[in-house]
């Protein structure tokens, strides 16, 4: 009876999952149903292997093996926080589950990149291998859907080239969207974009009574960011939420609150890194985020804005020379893009290094989505608070 219930339940979860297109998984779980049902029938080859406790131990422990990795390869990964770039929605210290499932996994395109194999290989490799070859081309199964605004994703960074340059920040804009920002407000498509709740942006505020003001921010646990504020009458720069504001802007104390917009500086290299382009951080685009398919016509500006997507993430050569465009040593007027982009954002808006400065991600560097924090813990402690806090 308890077989029968076992095999029902099972059913019923491959039938959703195979319903909500992940095949993939579904045809894992059978394989490894198949693989439980043999090893516990009465095959006289199984029942010899029950019997044998060296040999199963082996069993067991590659099979404990395989399913550890195909869990990090196909499933869930934790990663650790490392910066503030992403305040008050991730903290440093935070420990978060990300799913590979949401969006699919990428398969790996070396051994490097399968956990615990990389050890093996690195092991056995030779002086003259490139542990950041690619042994394979890019592929990604199906996953519950795709990349959406809003969400807090990990990605390897797009530029450095590196295995382990994990990045995490919020999706701002996808393929095909115009994205502009304007005085600080993210715009898609024109629509704009809702800041999260526990996201930081600069503020500057004009108080009354400085002494008064430094007891309501000790009790919010608010960084002063150097200011001295024990004077009387004055400005005072915070970085806050949203929320922290209209708490401010509530006390007798403080007379007004206007965000903070970032100035044009010369030394300050925001994307596509070309003087000829006055953007900043919260002056920006407006530009379209390449999807795959998409065909720009070959002007001054797009060659700019998009010349370093096509040169290293698409790897073609693209070159301009007295006007005329040449991709890979032809004249063309046009260029098609092979690849999706993503643009990404940090949730501490003046203290996040992302795609305003590097530009796009490319769909194949997504890791997954962040969907819960596990626990967090600084040199400050451990913050019970956060314990399996859902991240939105």
């Amino acid at each position: 009876m308890i077989r029968k219930v076992q095999v029902l339940v099972g059913g019923i979860v491959l039938l959703c999952v195979s319903i909500i297109g992940i095949y993939w998984f579904a045809l894992g779980a059978i394989v490894v149903f198949l693989i439980c049902v043999l090893f516990r029938s009465d095959l006289s080859f199984f029942v010899w292997l029950r019997k044998q406790s060296f040999v199963l131990s082996i069993v067991s422990i590659l099979g404990i093996f395989i399913f550890a990795i195909s869990i990090r390869v196909f499933m869930l990964e934790i990663f650790s926080i490392p910066s503030s770039s992403m305040e008050n929605t991730l903290l440093v210290g935070d420990k978060i589950l990300v799913s590979k499932l949401n969006y699919g996994p990428s398969l790996p395109k070396s051994p490097y990149e399968i956990p615990w194999i990389s050890l093996i290989w690195y092991l056995s490799a030779d002086k003259t291998t490139k542990i950041d070859s690619a042994y394979w081309d890019y592929s990604r199964l199906s996953g519950f859907s795709s990349i959406k605004r809003g969400d807090v994703a990990v990605f390897l960074h797009p530029l450095l080239g590196n295995r382990d340059n994990y990045f995490i920040k919020r999706c701002v804009a996808i393929p095909g969207d115009t994205l502009q920002i304007i005085d600080g407000v993210v715009f898609a498509n024109r629509q704009a974009i809702a800041i999260s709740e526990k996201a930081k942006q600069p503020y500057q505020m004009n108080v009354t009574n400085g002494p008064e003001f430094r007891k309501i921010i000790d009790s919010l646990d608010l960084e002063t960011w150097g200011n001295d504020i024990w004077k009387p009458n004055q400005s005072v720069s915070l970085n806050i939420t949203q929320l922290q504001q209209k708490q401010l802007l509530t006390q007798k104390c403080v007379e007004s609150i206007s965000i903070n917009i970032a100035q044009n500086d010369t030394m300050q290299w925001i994307y596509p890194n070309n003087r000829k382009i006055t953007w900043n951080i919260d002056n920006f685009g407006p530009l379209v985020i390449p999807r795959k398919g998409l065909t720009i016509n070959l002007t001054p500006m797009n060659f700019l804005v998009y010349q370093q997507s096509i040169n290293i993430l698409e790897k073609s050569k693209i070159e301009e020379r007295n006007g005329i465009y040449f991709l890979n040593g032809q004249p063309i007027t046009t260029y098609s893009f092979r690849k999706n982009y993503y643009f990404m954002m940090g949730d501490n808006r003046h203290n996040s290094n992302d795609s305003r400065y590097w530009g796009f991600v490319p769909e194949e560097n997504i890791v997954g989505k962040a969907i819960i924090i596990l626990f967090s813990n600084e040199q400050d402690g451990f913050r019970w608070n956060r314990i399996l806090k859902l991240l939105k």
